[in-house]
């Protein structure tokens, strides 16, 4: 009987260090011999998202945005690490965004942001960042809604860090921003790219009725599917801080889209008058339109479409607006008589938000020697 006893206990005991040796352990990795800090990215794009979107853009109404640096080398920072760091526009001399290297990458003019120091600190943490302010006259440049500006940001110096990685050359006095010098690429530099958009500026789900008049003759097309998701996409685009430009898709004699653009010019209070963005232009070599008008107003309703798409509260453009216009189309090789179409429309929409048609971008700038 007592070995018995004896024999449970031992069994038990076999039975509970197998069981603690099946457990999960906490898994200690050591750091790297070096600790670096560096640009993640060296041609980024950072789009100021005005109004509101799914996520917070408190810090892009303010006119701010944040430029990061990171860490590597180590699983945590366990210090404050501090990089010194300069404007250098001189990386922006060779640098186009196409490859015929007629559109150059600007360095944004010095009035138009302020930095929030010439540091970047990293607290404990293994990321941080320095403040951009950008100043009104950025957002009054209508260069400002493309890539077209940059921040260029060196790093100098570190304090804390073992290394900035700077890459390795393989050539005599290389170019940072050449890729074809380096056998491992440069990571101390960044050209930070900043566009923006206006508050309005979005993907809309398009429904409503339109009164057709061409040559005398009218008809009605009314535009609604059987849920919202299902109804027309069509994007409205900034034109300024305060200015929409809203393409139709009207159609000239011979179904050629005439691509014809409104302008809708927004209030303090989210209300919009409708104008037309230009009032003549060429299609193409044969088609031309002319006299163009248009009148209308409307507004931007913050959730103002319930249990819309989602089943969730949208926001929405509601508008009202007329527009005429004529076009003319000549057949200069088929020997064909011109012909001129007048055509008018009375519109009524509601444009549900979609999404604000923002996406991540990264950049490859081509070099000319």
């Amino acid at each position: 009987m007592k070995r018995y006893n004896l024999q449970s206990i031992l069994c038990g005991i076999s039975l509970s260090a197998l069981t603690m040796s099946c457990e999960n352990q906490e898994i200690s990795f050591p750091d790297y011999d070096k600790s670096t800090v560096y640009f993640a990215y060296q041609y980024p794009v950072r789009t100021i998202v005005l109004g509101e979107d799914i996520y917070d853009t408190s810090l892009d109404n303010d006119y701010k945005c944040q430029i990061y640096a990171t860490m590597g080398g180590v699983y945590e920072n366990k210090k404050k690490i501090d990089i010194d760091i300069a404007v250098d526009n001189s990386l922006c001399n060779k640098l186009y965004l196409d490859a015929a290297f007629t559109v150059p990458v600007q360095p944004m003019p010095a009035n138009y942001y302020t930095l929030s120091g010439n540091q970047i600190s990293l607290d404990h943490k293994l990321q941080g960042a320095v403040g951009v302010q950008l100043t009104d006259a950025f957002f009054a440049d209508a260069n400002a809604l493309q890539n077209t500006y940059v921040i260029p940001l060196r790093m100098l110096n570190v304090t804390n860090a073992d290394a900035i990685l700077s890459g390795l050359p393989k050539v005599q006095e290389p170019d940072k921003v050449n890729a074809s010098h380096w056998d491992i690429q440069p990571k101390d530099y960044v050209l930070y790219f900043i566009k923006y958009i206006n508050p309005w500026h979005a993907n809309y789900l398009r429904r409503g009725k339109d009164q057709i008049t061409v040559n005398g003759a009218t008809s009605t097309i009314t535009r609604h599917q059987p849920t919202v998701e299902a109804d027309e996409l069509r994007s409205l685009s900034t034109l300024s801080l305060h200015e929409l430009k809203y393409t139709q898709d009207y159609k000239g004699y011979s179904g050629l889209n005439l691509n014809l653009a409104l302008k809708l010019n927004f209030n303090e209070d989210e209300s919009c008058t409708v104008e037309p963005h230009v009032t003549a232009y060429d299609v193409n070599d044969s088609v031309s339109v002319y006299n163009i008008s248009a009148t209308g107003s409307g507004a931007f309703v913050k959730k103002g479409e319930k249990k819309s798409w989602g089943n969730k509260d949208r926001d929405v453009l509601y508008l009202q607006y007329n527009v005429s216009y004529e076009v003319e189309t000549t057949y200069p090789n088929a020997g064909l008589p011109n012909r001129t179409d007048q055509v008018s429309y009375v519109t009524s929409d509601t444009l549900v938000v979609r999404d604000r048609g923002v996406k991540v971008e990264v950049l490859t700038p081509f070099y000319k020697n």
